[in-house]
């Protein structure tokens, strides 16, 4: 059984159920728990049985959430529970009663303290390697492909039909960004993109600038597109909103700027990317840059940035103004997602894990799991109570002030 962290149209929830449909087909019986949200739709599409997972998350783990998973591991006989970051994976290792628990994280950061003693996939090498030092079940996963459905002659992407929804002729350069517009960690990475293509105007003429996806910056982020286009007295960037299926947006990309799973799946439809994170780090993906994102995945944190200084308008002009080198990135980057990063290769390494989960759990025995089970919820109390006198430290400083 799957627990994707939310049904939210985001990276990690994506691949979850990616990576739950390629099991399945392996010749698994597979379910998926999780709250009502736009990618719903995209399970039930795969065929993917849903379980209900309760709506209210008020408290944290959910003492609701860890009664439905235990409900479904006894009705549905599951074997293994296979959470997607933090709380969820809390919350199956609590409820999963006589089934094995397994987590992913693919978030940036230490993990907290709370994390149970369950086989964890990591999805970067500086985490993977911080964790594999203190738990002997670590294993590096890094974010899936669908390389056979994300690829510019995949069938049914509906190109023609997006551009003239959007009014997207075809030949103007274009810088595509797909992502959750959120203010946390995402917003940069679109202003910036949207900043670069505004101040490459007379460089390259033309340069456009397509975002797609929606969130709680998008307001913002739209104001700031219609300065940029007033300001150049023509439509230089272009925001579709979210969409259930951006392909085709993907497809109309000579560039794609962001960051995680959102800059890979551009680069399987042979674009060159350009890792844009937060706090100004810059990055393009390259052969001899790959060692910097085995290290820290797709993303990444800079110390500062004047905007002045801001080395991503040079890089999108380099690479409109050498088409030989574009086109040869392009091929590369396709290339690699699909050797490094496709489902095809990596839902085999999955099985493999919940299969040593399964022997790590009988070989644990029921006094190591008690013991565990203890360990955990001592740290887990220990940490709420920090954030209680955190909480508690915040509200004076508010009435002081």
């Amino acid at each position: 059984m799957v627990m994707p962290h939310d049904m939210q149209l985001g990276g990690s929830s994506i691949n979850a159920l990616d990576l739950a449909r390629t099991v399945r087909d392996l010749g698994h019986d597979v379910w998926v728990m999780a709250r009502q949200g736009p990618l719903s739709a995209r399970a039930r599409a795969f065929g993917l049985p849903l379980i209900a997972s309760p709506e209210d998350m008020r408290v944290r783990p959910s003492p609701a959430t860890v009664r439905a998973v235990r409900s479904a591991v006894r009705r549905h006989r599951i074997d293994v529970v296979h959470a997607y970051e933090y709380w969820p994976t809390l919350e199956a290792y609590l409820g999963a009663s006589g089934a094995a628990a397994i987590g992913s994280i693919m978030s940036m950061g230490s993990l907290p303290p709370y994390i149970p003693p369950v086989p964890l996939t990591l999805g970067y090498g500086d985490l993977y390697d911080e964790v594999r030092a203190t738990r002997r079940h670590a294993y590096l996963l890094e974010p899936p492909i669908d390389t056979a459905h994300d690829r510019a002659d995949a069938p049914g992407l509906g190109l023609a039909e997006f551009r003239a929804a959007h009014d997207l002729p075809a030949g103007p350069p274009t810088v595509a960004v797909v992502s959750r517009l959120a203010h946390n960690m995402k917003r940069e990475s679109v202003e910036r993109t949207i900043d670069a293509v505004a101040a490459l105007d007379a460089a390259v003429p033309g340069i456009r600038a397509l975002v797609v996806g929606g969130g709680s910056a998008e307001q913002d982020l739209r104001a700031r597109a219609e300065r940029v286009n007033t300001a150049l007295g023509r439509r230089a960037v272009v925001m579709t909103g979210p969409l259930d299926d951006p392909r085709a947006a993907y497809a109309s990309a000579d560039v794609i700027c962001g960051m995680g799973s959102s800059i890979l799946r551009g680069m399987a439809f042979a674009a060159p990317g350009i890792v844009v994170g937060e706090r100004g780090f810059t990055e393009p993906v390259r052969p001899e840059t790959i060692p910097v994102f085995d290290r820290f995945g797709f993303h990444g944190v800079g110390t500062g940035l004047d905007p002045a200084a801001d080395p991503l308008p040079e890089l999108l002009r380099a690479l409109f103004h050498d088409e030989e080198t574009r086109k040869v990135l392009a091929t590369w980057s396709r290339d690699m997602v699909r050797e490094r990063l496709g489902l095809d290769r990596l839902a085999p390494l999955l099985v493999s894990y919940y299969e040593a989960a399964l022997a790590e759990r009988a070989a644990a025995g029921p006094v190591r799991r008690t013991a565990g089970g203890a360990g955990t919820l001592g740290r887990l109390a220990g940490f709420k109570a920090k954030e209680a006198g955190r909480a508690a430290r915040a509200r004076r400083g508010r009435a002081r002030a």
